[in-house]
C-alpha cells in the first residue's frame, strides 16, 4: 500500500524560489500546492485542504503572509505555519509568532536547514502520553493551577480557557511533563522540533513569550514560566 503524502501548501511569489522550492519538496516526497499571493492562499486553504504545513512567505500581494496566517488562525489552529521572509528584525519575527506561525526562517537560509525543519513539522508526532505529571484521562496533563487538554488544545488557567496551536501546546508539554525541570533551549528544539543540530533560532524565546501571555498575569513579570540564567526556563506549580 502506497502512502500517503504529506500535503504542503507553498506561499511564494517569487518565480525561481517558487519553482526551485516546490522541485526539493516534490523530491523529498511531497504533495506541493502552490499559491503566487494572499488571496489565492486563503481560497485554496479553505477549499483544497487539509494541508500538514502551510510555508508563507510574507511579502506577498493581495494579503501579506500575517494576514494570511491570522486568517487560517481564525478557523485552524493545529495545521503548522513556517513563515518564510527577508524581514529578519525581531519585531517582525515576533509579529509572525504573534500572527499563529510556528517557525520562522529567514532568507537567504541553507536548503539543508529548510527541509529539515519542513520535515520535523509535517512528521513530528502532534502527541504523546504523559509519564510523570498528574493526568486526568489520556489526554489532560495537570500541573498546579493549569490544565492542558491535548486532544482540542485547550489549556485552563486561573484566568480562563485558551485555545493553543499544535506547537504551543507541545512545548507547554514538555514543561509540564517535567515540572520545575530546567529546560534548556536545545532541549525543547530537540524534543518538540526534533532538531539535533545547532541551529540558531528564536524560536524557543519566542514561543515562551507566547506561553506567558496564557500562564502569566503579568507576562512582564513571570511567577511560573521562569528563565534561569544562562541554562533555560523552568515551570513551577507555584509562584
Amino acid at each position: 500500500m502506497n502512502e500517503v503524502k504529506k500535503r504542503i501548501l507553498l506561499v511564494e511569489d517569487e518565480p525561481n524560489l517558487a519553482f526551485n522550492l516546490q522541485f526539493n519538496l516534490q523530491v523529498e516526497g511531497y504533495e506541493v500546492v502552490p499559491a503566487v499571493d494572499g488571496k489565492i492562499a486563503i481560497d485554496k486553504f479553505r477549499n483544497d485542504g487539509p494541508f500538514d504545513l502551510v510555508i508563507l512567505d510574507v511579502m506577498i500581494p493581495e494579503f501579506n503572509g500575517f494576514e494570511v496566517a491570522e486568517h487560517i488562525r481564525q478557523t485552524d489552529d493545529q495545521t503548522h505555519i513556517l513563515m518564510l521572509t527577508a524581514l529578519g528584525k525581531e519585531e517582525d519575527r515576533l509579529r509572525g509568532f504573534e500572527a499563529g506561525a510556528d517557525d520562522y526562517i529567514t532568507k537567504p537560509f541553507h536548503l539543508k536547514e529548510f527541509l529539515l525543519r519542513v520535515k520535523r513539522m509535517v512528521k513530528r508526532s502532534t502527541y504523546f502520553q504523559p509519564s510523570n505529571a498528574t493526568t486526568d484521562g489520556d489526554k489532560v496533563l495537570i500541573c498546579g493551577p493549569f490544565k492542558l487538554d491535548t486532544e482540542l488544545l485547550h489549556l485552563q488557567t486561573p484566568t480562563g480557557q485558551h485555545t493553543l496551536t499544535a506547537l504551543e501546546a507541545d512545548v507547554l508539554k514538555e514543561f509540564m511533563l517535567n515540572p520545575k525541570r530546567v529546560l534548556s533551549r536545545q532541549h525543547l528544539l530537540d524534543t518538540v522540533w526534533g532538531m539535533k543540530d545547532d541551529i540558531e533560532t528564536r524560536t524557543v524565546d519566542n514561543f515562551i513569550v507566547r506561553l506567558r501571555r496564557y500562564l502569566e498575569s503579568e507576562p512582564s513579570k513571570p511567577q511560573f514560566l521562569v528563565s534561569v540564567r544562562g541554562r533555560g526556563y523552568r515551570l513551577v506549580d507555584e509562584p
